[in-house]
């Protein structure tokens, strides 16, 4: 019976309570800010007129996220607090996996190749952590996005498997 409380206890307050309180990890999509900084648009701008295709857009995209930013599951105990900062604010090194997913984001959607309904934000509830991935549709196919997980060796089209 502890265990069955254990185990609800950790559903509320990891599904339920971490969506609430952290940003770009709630039950609703958070709208995208009107201005980017100039070198995030830049970037976007530069990706967009060097890509051959919607996938390589992404790819370059996830690339840029990736070799900017990276996870950590230390990082992600002793560094929460980033889980609540604007992930435009944030200098390279550690991001926690909602602000590199709304990094990604913000750069398909400003690119104006992709939409909103073209972007879908998973929740995996069953990890040490509450933990977030997205699926982007290119061209009509589905494609699996964690770039959190890259540290971990988990590459592009793929998502971290349970506790990754």
């Amino acid at each position: 019976m502890v265990i069955l409380y254990l185990a609800l206890a950790y559903f509320f307050i990891v599904w339920i309570g971490t969506r609430l309180i952290v940003p770009h990890l709630g039950f609703n999509r958070e709208l995208l800010p009107p201005s980017i900084p100039a070198e995030l648009d830049q970037r976007i701008r530069q990706f967009d007129h060097e890509s051959i295709s919607n996938l390589d857009f992404l790819k370059k995209s996830y690339g840029f996220v990736t070799q900017t930013y990276q996870g950590s599951r230390f990082k992600t105990i002793t560094n929460f607090w980033k889980a609540f900062q604007n992930p435009l604010n944030l200098k390279p090194g550690f991001m926690p996996c909602n602000g590199q997913n709304y990094l990604l984001r913000l750069m398909l959607i400003k690119s104006d190749r992709f939409t909103e309904k073209d972007i879908q934000i998973r929740i995996v509830p069953l990890n040490f952590f509450i933990h977030q991935y997205l699926r982007i549709n290119v061209d009509g196919q589905w494609v699996e996005v964690d770039p959190w997980s890259a540290f971990l060796g988990v590459p592009f089209g793929k998502k971290s498997a349970f506790l990754g």
